[in-house]
């Protein structure tokens, strides 16, 4: 097991602690890794960055259905942001292990408002093409790919080891508590508007997040940053990952939940029309599953301690897979209230799947290969497209209940 995670004093009084503080507020158990100002400074930052990645999730959804109609296309387009996964998110997780994590988190955050930027312009001035959304989804995924390894692998810089499982939760509840009311607010901003506005608020969402990160202090790092040749790097990572099976064994078992399991997303636009509702439906059903990602996240980050992190992953990808399956019996149905607790389902397994996961990667690996191993699970991301296009057709040629199975 790693034990390399940099500790500066304040961390350390913080941890002998009976109750964590946020000056004088006394910290529930749920939230004590926030008593560490930078970790506090990241999570805030990933407030508005997940504000901002629902926003776009569901304005391209709408958009792209809007334009073709077509539930092929949308995940074509989903499929066109995950293609950097591949590719550039390997060598994101060579960068996180070689440069400043902190600076390449600013630029890759300052690239992300960018993208959101122009594709506001493009819709609010009415030029807007499906190649336009294909070309910005891949910007879009770059920057996915790159934040994902050099953002995870600053967390445990940030905080103590017994408060790692903690703050890789807050970062999922992060996500969820953001879902729960975002992706409805963004659906009602897009039906009194139009799907440019949603595009702003994303914008001006990274101009806070940037700022947030902007404030981080990161601790001395104990473990001195690489140089050398990149692929050599990248191939001394793989190596790495081969060699150790509880490593190898996490990242693939990723290929479920936090892959295949994802695309579902973009067979909701498919979903609500076959069932008799416009689009906007889709962000209230994406908010009613933050409630389960929250609840399930709140649950997992009270804990101290769990012991029995394997059964609880394993038992999560379960109750996933279910979930989906639900959703073909809710859409071969027309059973729209079945959907909303399926969701939710969904969201607690996936949310309790990605804490274990990540946390045991962590555990797991030394921090000078942190970021190399969490590119390797962009990997698992590469499942997506083929799984979304998969499904896609299935939805256009026999109706979108065939697309959660296929799923």
């Amino acid at each position: 097991m790693a034990t390399d995670v940099p500790v500066n004093p304040d961390q350390t009084r913080q941890t002998e602690q009976a109750a964590p503080t946020l000056g004088p507020i006394k910290l529930p158990a749920a939230f004590r890794s926030l008593s560490n100002r930078g970790f506090r400074y990241m999570w805030f930052g990933q407030l508005g960055a997940a504000t901002a990645m629902h926003a776009d999730l569901v304005a391209r959804g709408v958009l792209v259905w809007q334009l073709t109609g077509s539930s092929t296309a949308v995940g074509g387009v989903l499929g066109a942001r995950a293609i950097p996964m591949l590719t550039v998110g390997l060598f994101g997780g060579v960068a996180a292990d070689r440069f400043d994590r902190k600076k390449l988190l600013v630029i890759i955050q300052s690239w992300s408002m960018l993208m959101h930027a122009v594709m506001a312009a493009l819709i609010l001035t009415d030029v807007v093409q499906l190649w336009h959304v294909f070309a910005i989804a891949v910007g879009l995924g770059a920057s996915m790919a790159l934040n994902q390894p050099v953002r995870t692998t600053i967390i445990p810089n940030l905080v103590q080891r017994d408060q790692l499982t903690n703050a890789l939760t807050l970062n999922s509840i992060a996500i969820n508590s953001t879902r729960l009311i975002g992706p409805a607010i963004i659906a009602f901003v897009i039906s009194v508007s139009n799907t440019g506005s949603a595009y702003v608020l994303s914008a001006a969402a990274y101009m806070l997040v940037i700022w947030l990160t902007t404030r981080i202090e990161m601790p001395d790092m104990k473990v001195s940053r690489q140089s050398g040749n990149p692929v050599s790097q990248l191939v001394e990572g793989f190596k790495f990952i081969a060699g150790n099976r509880q490593v190898l064994s996490l990242v693939l078992l990723g290929l479920g939940p936090l892959a295949i399991g994802f695309a579902y997303q973009s067979l909701l636009p498919q979903l609500v029309d076959e069932l008799g509702h416009d689009t906007s439906m889709i962000g209230y059903i994406m908010s009613v599953g933050a409630i389960g990602g929250l609840t399930g996240g709140l649950m997992i980050a009270s804990k101290r301690d769990i012991k029995f992190k394997g059964r609880l992953l394993l038992l999560s990808g379960v109750a996933y897979g279910a979930a989906l399956l639900g959703f073909a019996g809710a859409a071969e149905f027309g059973l729209l209230l079945l959907v909303f607790p399926l969701i939710v389902v969904v969201g607690v397994s996936q949310t309790a799947f990605r804490a274990m996961n990540t946390t045991l990667l962590m555990e797991s690996t030394p921090d000078k290969f942190r970021g190399r191993v969490i590119a390797a699970t962009l990997l698992d991301t590469g499942m997506m497209p083929v799984a979304a296009l998969g499904a896609g057709f299935f939805a256009d040629e026999w109706g979108v209940w065939s697309g959660f199975v296929v799923l």
